[in-house]
């Protein structure tokens, strides 16, 4: 969900002109290309790649809460600045975060403004001149969806974050650089707590493997193999919310929350994120708005308000105690260190004052160090195929330290050998099927630190995707898969519906197994992802889905009374395969004097029209289930009850034949009378198919069966002592 930065919710004013005295190390002032006509422009999100090139986007800080998408891009260490516009409204898209890759290639990510949620990532490759969308097919589109962030560990290695849907976190990886995009099944995200979501631009990563984001849960998940798989650790207080992250290494790294009061909150943590301290008191050396590391120098800098002045700083301490750089009254707002020699800060233009006068980037130009205990860490697959005789894998090494540590490799049990034992990432070659722990020990003289990794070594087959799923589905009802897909390791399965909105899978969409139920008719295509160490198959299928009412049907019974009072029994089913309850909603209509036993809500209603009812009635039965709704009608006279017989012309309007035209039997409902009724039925041909003679002594009910009969024209003939009627019936 989108956050407010701390920058406006903060004591910053804007309007008023600051005595600025940057600190030495911070005194270059350069300039980021905003619009000229909106004086306070000034930096939102910045990304420094190397020493030549820093991105960065821009907001109104007078009015933060109008939707820019302004870049601005140096690619001569801040000399210069050139930019323009990301999107070509500002009414479609509004910025999540902004991260740059190199000179030309920059990511964005962005939530739909009209909607307040959704959202989309773009990628440049020229420098800004265009921006693609580079969304994948089923990304940020369920209803639930909101896109927080976009960023990759190398150009190629990616991660895309968005809310829960359905219960899981909305993670998408990728490994070829966005043309496409993987969807982080459920089982290797922890669950959300109640009402918890991701949060804008809030996330810290390290290396080519570490990353973690906060919530507004109070609660940190990490990552340590580039985002395939995350754990979670609670910070502080339940009603807190994380607002700013940043490690200098793999383990040492701090946290910034927002406590219901409104005030900021400190806490480091020694273990990569599993155990959190809060720091009390905070340093007044601390900025609140930015925090963020300093590359190799096992550092950390701060930047914005602090409990006395606009601060800059850094602490070598895991954020206990803050060194302040020594500038006054410049209102950062954001930061980035490419290392310990090389940074930006953002800050913004003065409503009263020029550009030349004011700027609204300061780049450092002084030199901080420290020495940093080197971290062990690298990784491997959890799984390699042996495909043939052997198999090879390098791992990713991403070990910190200053001095850079050596490197000591060991693999065992017997079977693996290594190109090198000491190189930074040897080649891992595997003989036989096994599992396998790989071990690094950095050492420098700083100390010593040892990781391991398992690596399951087995015989691999390619994932195929096949599954079964009925012809047609009814709305608003599941329906059951068929998983038949095969692979070897088993492969992990990821289940998606296209359109997605109003889909429900149950229990998730990682299920090998799962029910689907989609809310609105039309064709939907269902497709079924496998993934096992070998690769990624997948299968679609297309399914109608329509409305599934049930099928009903009513007949009347009479009481003989001043009161004009009749009975109805109902004969109602949902269709084959389809459970669930149904519902019953009577009506008679003229209503004038109209009164239900026991209400309109049975499956069966005494109906009382009144002793001063005449003419003719409609009764209506709306009969319903969760896919659809039956509308059953017939008409009924209200003088027809004379129980001492049949009055001349009281026959036709007073029966019921029903359905017409007819499948499978024909019903037919006569009034009472203590004559004979004669019932037959004959082809259009006047060959007799049915005949009853049968003495009718009350009211009574008889069903033809068709069953059997051809399609066509009959004719139904029901003759009294005193009437003759005859209908047309068709069978279908």
């Amino acid at each position: 969900m989108k956050k407010q930065l701390l920058s406006i919710f903060a004591a910053v004013t804007v309007s008023t002109v600051f005595a600025q005295v940057p600190a030495t190390a911070w005194s270059t002032n350069q300039h980021a290309i905003f619009p000229t006509s909106v004086a306070n422009s000034g930096v939102k999100f910045m990304d420094a790649v190397d020493a030549n090139v820093v991105w960065v986007t821009g907001i109104d800080y007078a009015a933060p809460s109008r939707n820019y998408n302004w870049y601005s891009r140096s690619i001569n260490g801040g000399a210069l600045f050139a930019g323009g516009n990301i999107f070509s409204d500002t009414n479609t898209y509004v910025l999540a975060n902004m991260e740059g890759i190199d000179a030309n290639t920059a990511w964005v990510c962005s939530y739909m403004k009209s909607s307040q949620g959704n959202g989309a990532i773009h990628r440049t490759t020229n420098g800004g001149a265009n921006w693609v969308n580079m969304t994948a097919a089923g990304m940020f589109t369920n209803t639930a969806a909101f896109a927080n962030w976009v960023t990759f560990f190398t150009p190629s290695v990616g991660i895309a974050n968005g809310d829960p849907v359905n219960g899981e976190y909305e993670i998408w990886r990728t490994t070829d650089g966005g043309i496409s995009w993987t969807q982080i099944p459920g089982s290797s995200i922890p669950n959300p707590l109640s009402g918890e979501f991701a949060i804008v631009n809030l996330y810290a990563k390290l290396g080519t493997s570490n990353l973690w984001f906060g919530t507004n849960g109070n609660r940190m998940f990490r990552s340590t193999d580039a985002g395939l798989t995350y754990s979670v650790a609670t910070v502080g207080p339940s009603t807190n919310t994380i607002t700013e992250i940043a490690f200098s290494s793999p383990l040492n790294g701090i946290c910034i929350e927002v406590n219901s009061g409104g005030q900021a909150e400190l806490y480091n943590s020694y273990d990569g994120g599993a155990t959190w301290t809060q720091i009390t008191p905070i340093s007044a050396n601390f900025g609140f708005f930015d925090i963020g590391n300093i590359p190799g120098t096992g550092n950390l800098a701060s930047y914005g308000a602090g409990n006395t002045n606009q601060i800059i700083s850094y602490s070598s301490d895991n954020g206990i105690t803050w060194t302040d750089w020594g500038s006054t009254g410049i209102p950062y707002i954001t930061g980035d260190f490419v290392d310990g020699t090389t940074a930006w800060a953002g800050s913004f233009d003065f409503v009263d004052a020029t550009p030349t006068t004011f700027q609204n980037v300061w780049k450092f130009s002084g030199s901080i160090s420290g020495t940093v205990a080197p971290t062990a860490a690298f990784s491997l697959p959890a799984t390699v195929c042996l495909s043939g005789p052997t198999a090879t894998v390098i791992p990713v090494n991403t070990s910190t330290g200053s001095p850079s540590p050596t490197f000591s490799w060991s693999v065992l049990p017997s079977g693996a050998t290594l190109s090198s034992a000491t190189a930074t990432a040897p080649t891992i070659t595997f003989a036989s099927a096994n599992s396998y722990t790989v071990t690094l020990v950095a050492t420098s003289t700083s100390g010593t630190n040892t990781t391991s990794w398992v690596v399951n070594v087995a015989a691999c087959t390619a994932p195929v995707a096949t599954f079964s799923i009925p012809v047609s589905a009814c709305s608003n009802f599941s329906f059951a898969t068929g998983n038949t897909s095969t692979g070897a390791p088993a492969p992990g399965y990821f289940w998606s519906v296209s359109p997605a909105s109003n889909v429900t899978i149950t229990p998730s969409a990682v299920a090998a197994n799962p029910g689907i139920q989609i809310g609105t008719a039309g064709i939907y295509s269902i497709t079924l992802m496998v993934t096992n160490p070998t690769g990624t198959a997948a299968s679609t299928q297309t399914l109608n889905v329509a409305p599934c009412p049930p099928t009903s049907s009513f007949a009347l019974s009479y009481s003989c009374n001043a009161l004009n009072t009749f009975s109805t029994t109902t004969s109602s089913s949902n269709p084959p395969g389809v459970t669930g309850s149904i519902s019953y909603t009577w009506n008679v209509q003229p209503s004038a004097g109209v009164s239900y036993a026991p209400n309109i809500y049975s499956p069966n209603v005494k109906v009382t029209l009144g002793a001063a009812a005449s003419g003719n009635y409609t009764i209506t039965a709306k009969v319903k289930n969760a896919s659809g709704t039956t509308t059953v009608t017939q008409v009924v006279t209200a003088d027809m009850y004379l129980c001492t017989g049949i009055n001349e012309n009281n026959l036709e309007p007073n029966m019921s034949v029903y359905p017409n035209p007819a499948h499978e039997q024909l019903n037919i409902v006569l009034p009472a009378t203590n004559d004979a009724y004669k019932i037959k039925l004959t082809n259009i041909l006047g060959s007799v198919v049915f005949e009853d003679k049968t003495l009718k002594n009350s009211k009574e009910s008889t069903t033809i069966s068709l069953v059997g009969k051809p399609k066509g024209v009959y004719f139904l003939t029901v003759e009294s002592n005193t009437e003759k009627v005859t209908k047309k019936i068709v069978v279908e």
